[in-house]
């Protein structure tokens, strides 16, 4: 199938590893010239190598590495066509573990950015008539995970915020989608040490996704075969969520 972004530009954040690097690596196949963004040098520079990138050196946890990473950006490949928003989880706690400052630091790293990242290129992807905008969830936004409370609910707010601002770009030929990882085998699920036997049981699918088939997902959404799809949450979870 061809997905018809061959030549589009694309930056991904939190792209040097796990589902982030999956998602650059297959729109990268198609043809999109990809930057990715993320903080550990080494691992950036590998990813990148792997995978024909340009790469962003950036602390994407504060706001100065964020503003930092936009403006190299647009050195590197100007407003992108397509940016995907990714970044790690908060720290584990329950309600009674949370804290004012947690909340905070748990808000700027998912809330936050992605408004920073859609203030950034929101606009010039409607000026354009084309824009694919897709961030990576959780299907813990739609069915609360124990012990995950910053992650399940600023997750699900950031589900109502692309919820909302879909509906004014779409309009413009821009979509904005959300997808929703189940577990999937990254190097962080694997030190999260939960009994994954145990969790692949409890699945319907009876095993763990793979990066490759979130990354798969993500790249028809930025295509042209998905212009029809905006304002969505999807789950690649093999069937975890089961509402209707």
């Amino acid at each position: 199938m061809d997905l018809s972004i061959d030549g589009r530009t694309a930056l991904v954040t939190g792209g040097s590893k796990g589902l982030g690097f999956a998602s650059a690596a297959a729109l990268s196949r198609e043809g999109a010239k990809v930057a990715i963004a993320a903080r550990t040098e080494a691992t950036l520079a590998a990813a990148a190598k792997t995978i024909s990138a340009q790469s962003i050196i950036a602390n994407l946890s504060d706001r100065a590495g964020v503003l930092g990473c936009i403006d190299r950006t647009r050195e590197l490949i100007g407003n992108p066509d397509i940016l995907v928003i990714n970044t790690g989880g908060p720290k584990p706690a329950t309600f009674a573990e949370t804290t004012p400052e947690g909340w905070r630091e748990a808000a700027d790293q998912l809330f936050h950015f992605t408004i920073d990242m859609l203030t950034a290129f929101l606009e010039p992807m409607k000026q354009k008539g084309w824009g694919r905008i897709v961030v990576i969830t959780s299907f813990a936004a739609q069915e609360p995970v124990a012990n995950l409370l910053y992650s399940n609910a600023l997750r699900a707010g950031i589900h109502g915020l692309i919820n909302s601002v879909a509906a004014e770009a779409a309009g413009h030929g821009v979509t904005i989608n959300a997808v929703m990882p189940g577990f999937i085998m990254t190097d962080r699920m694997a030190g999260l040490g939960l009994d994954l036997e145990k969790v692949a049981k409890s699945i319907p699918a009876k095993r763990l996704g793979q990066p490759e088939e979130l990354g798969d997902l993500v790249a028809f959404l930025c295509s042209d075969r998905g212009a029809y799809i905006t304002g969505q949450a999807i789950a690649c979870d093999g069937g975890i969520l089961k509402g209707i």
